[in-house]
């Protein structure tokens, strides 16, 4: 073979080696912007959960603003975590799994509630994410620091007037949330969580997991509530805003002469509604209109002899909604 033709098929391998290399780096930039976004949704997620970490961040809703001290561990069987209230009055929770436990502190009691979790910031996601592709968009946008760590901000934009606008920040290493906002239709702030300062620990030590107690004040437990009672026999609850599904009803009683109180809970994975049901006492003022307090909007009617109030931070049209469908409601 000639050292010409040597030379040319030397040349023909190198630049079909350069085209190969151009094609797999382009097929690889193809297959990174083909991945699923909604996989950085899922790590955050399952990030909050997993992980265990300590750290200060600052609540904002409306003119309330705190500090609150949050510390998080899973032992690979259970999820543990403690939030307590740096500002004010003393405020503490204490969640194992699902179940709660809150310490509301005054002057003189500490009134002790049992409450089913509900998705607490940085755990504000759903663990299974299909329900929030559903109804909402996801856009990324730029990247900032927050408490020190680099974190790339996401949007999850609502896809119809049911729900709020979710602005993001996760933690570029871990996927953890660390501040969120959510954001009206006006592109107003509701509510606001973000980190200050945020550590990862790897210890199984369980001491902290207890309420500071306070040996000067007396301790109320509040009564649990009754067995739960199917609310087909008392009302039909159907045509809910899309996405939203039952998690919860229970029936107890309140005040000081008791009264049966029916309590819903719906949620569409992110934001979460009450709707409450109970027969107007003859001697008790009934409850019409809209108003908002804080965040939350609440709406109230009377329906059958019974006074329906629905309670939720979401639009005005959730609230609206969920209240009209009500269905078959018994007299009273």
């Amino acid at each position: 073979m000639s050292r010409f033709m040597l030379k040319h098929k030397l040349s023909n391998f190198f630049m079909q080696r350069v085209v190969v290399g151009l094609i797999t780096l382009v097929l690889s930039c193809y297959a990174q912007a083909a991945e699923d976004p909604w996989l950085h949704l899922e790590k955050a997620s399952q990030a909050a959960r997993k992980l265990s970490y300590k750290g200060i961040f600052l609540y904002q809703n409306f003119q309330d603003v705190r500090s609150i001290e949050i510390t998080h561990l899973n032992n690979g069987e259970e999820e543990f975590a403690r939030m307590v209230t740096l500002d004010g009055q003393p405020h503490e929770a204490l969640s194992r799994g699902k179940n709660m436990m809150v310490f509301n502190s005054n002057k003189e009691n500490v009134m002790i509630q049992e409450r089913q979790g509900q998705n607490l910031f940085p755990a504000i996601l759903p663990p299974d994410i299909e329900s929030v592709k559903a109804i909402y968009t996801l856009r990324f946008a730029n990247q900032e620091r927050i408490g020190g760590r680099e974190a790339q901000i996401v949007y999850l934009e609502p896809k119809d007037q049911f729900r709020y606008l979710y602005k993001l920040w996760l933690d570029k290493e871990f996927g953890l949330i660390l501040k969120m906002s959510i954001l009206d239709h006006q592109q107003k702030m509701i509510e606001q969580a973000s980190f200050n300062q945020i550590a990862l620990f790897s210890g199984q030590d369980l001491n902290w997991f207890k309420p500071n107690v306070d040996t000067h004040k007396k301790y109320i437990m509040n009564e649990a509530p009754q067995n739960k009672i199917s609310h087909e026999k008392y009302c039909t609850i159907s045509n809910l805003p899309a996405g939203y599904k039952e998690v919860s009803h229970v029936t107890r009683t309140m005040g000081n002469q008791p009264q049966l109180v029916h309590h819903w809970v719906f949620s569409d994975g992110l934001s979460f509604v009450s709707l409450f049901v109970n027969p107007i006492p003859k001697d008790q003022k009934s409850r019409v209109g809209e108003t908002r307090v804080g965040s939350s909007h609440v709406y109230a009617r009377v329906m059958n002899g019974n006074q329906i109030m629905v309670v939720g931070a979401v639009p005005q049209a959730t609230i609206q909604k969920i209240s009209n469908s009500i269905q078959d409601m018994k007299a009273h």
